[in-house]
């Protein structure tokens, strides 16, 4: 296996390899280093606590890959040892961090990536977590040199690349954003892992308000034309598909538009998220759904039998061994952005249109499994854009948003080097 010359980095640390998703993530990593080998060889090694666990995990990968990793590295690090959290973050340029979840386990590896001088990108959907770093440890952040971006999987890199590309290809101004996510798939359970960050994210509501208050104590400027509030159920003529609320991407969306307005004076752009579905009856049946599992993760009693049987509590919706790989390459999503606006701009994004928007445009972002197989996409291209093209991220430094670090680099064209797609109609 490889090793570091004294005073040497590797490129990519993967933290939390031997997990779920850290295991896709290894494999992706695999497959940019052989693309890249030719022209920038990249140095990568994996991180957790088992070096047995570790080793196989490079077997699997190489399996799956079908590429020699014999010369990836393997680096000892537990988030219950922050001496060895610290020896891992000394010896990375980037840390993929795939340990969730990241209300308990994250705060530690960023804490280390700061004061080591190491980037730093996760998956995490954990407002408390996302906005907590950000609150503690932004001008820490900034003051070293590194970036901090959360919400670097499914959650939220579709979204918030998918506004940004709009933005950027939208000769007027936008105003807002209706994103409708479609699944197509086997239906394969998702890992407890997913499940159990989300039960954290409804049981902390109350300090996730607290943190916010603190973080975001500006306003943004009340629209004129304002998004439209829709039924929890409804049909999307432009689609053909009923639609039920998302909401999942919408507090990273809005902390981009609030930096982007506060940091730059751009129009803060309007968003709110929502699932389409084939029919009314799938409809009803998944807002059942989520109002069940939001009173499992409401009472701690509830929360308790959840995290020690979600097979039984959710009816295999979650499970702790994951989906089959055979039933993840039956799935794949697509995000429609639909948008609104103005042909023409005004000089600040405080200044109010009068007249309704006259202009649409739709942004189209597909990929593979969103879980794992374009999560894995996603935070690979998120950490390779930090190494890569570190001089034009946001502001060189900083705990911040997808959105915001990679408002002006080539991420776009790295995760389409991947095989996603963002597909533009006017």
């Amino acid at each position: 296996m490889a090793s570091l010359a004294a005073g040497q980095r590797y490129d990519l640390v993967v933290f939390g390899a031997t997990g779920y998703t850290g295991q896709f993530v290894v494999e992706e990593v695999a497959r940019v280093a052989q693309k890249e080998k030719n022209e920038s060889p990249l140095t990568w090694a994996v991180a957790g606590r088992s070096t047995d666990k570790l080793n196989k995990a490079i077997e699997t990968a190489s399996q799956e890959t079908g590429l020699d990793l014999s010369n990836v590295a393997v680096v000892k690090a537990d988030v219950g040892d922050q001496e060895s959290i610290d020896a891992m973050a000394a010896q990375a340029k980037v840390i993929i961090n795939c340990v969730g979840p990241y209300t308990r386990y994250g705060e530690c590896v960023v804490r280390a990536c700061i004061s080591k001088g190491a980037s730093h990108v996760d998956i995490s959907g954990e407002p408390q977590f996302l906005e907590g770093m950000q609150l503690e440890y932004n001008e820490a952040a900034r003051e070293a040199g590194v970036h901090i971006v959360g919400a670097c999987g499914y959650d939220s890199i579709p979204v918030e690349m998918g506004i940004n590309h709009m933005i950027q290809n939208f000769e007027g101004e936008i105003n807002s954003v209706e994103n409708c996510v479609i699944f197509r798939g086997s239906g394969a359970p998702i890992h407890t892992g997913t499940m159990e960050s989300a039960a954290l994210a409804i049981s902390n509501a109350d300090v996730v308000r607290e943190i916010r208050r603190r973080l975001l104590p500006l306003r943004l400027p009340s629209p004129k034309h304002r998004l439209p509030r829709r039924n929890p159920l409804h049909y999307r003529d432009e689609l053909g598909l009923y639609a039920v609320p998302m909401p999942t991407d919408e507090p990273v969306a809005f902390r981009t538009q609030y930096d982007f307005f506060h940091e730059y004076g751009r129009r803060p752009v309007q968003f709110r998220g929502y699932m389409g579905l084939r029919n009314a009856f799938q409809g009803i049946g998944v807002l059942l759904g989520m109002a069940y599992f939001a009173v499992l993760c409401y009472f701690s009693f509830t929360r308790k039998l959840l995290l020690k049987y979600p097979e039984v509590m959710t009816a295999g919706v979650f499970s702790r061994k994951g989906a089959e790989r055979s039933a993840l390459a039956k799935s794949k999503f697509t995000s429609v952005l639909m948008g609104r606006g103005w042909s023409k701009k005004l000089d600040h994004g405080s200044e109010q249109h009068e007249s309704p928007p006259d202009q649409s445009i739709i942004v189209k972002v597909s990929g593979p499994d969103p879980g794992y197989g374009a999560t894995s996409i996603m935070l690979v291209a998120s950490a390779m854009t930090i190494l890569r093209e570190k001089s034009v991220c946001a502001r060189k430094g900083g705990v911040m948003t997808p959105g915001v670090a990679f408002w002006d680099t080539g991420i776009v064209k790295r995760l389409e080097d991947r095989g996603m797609t963002f597909e533009i109609q006017k």
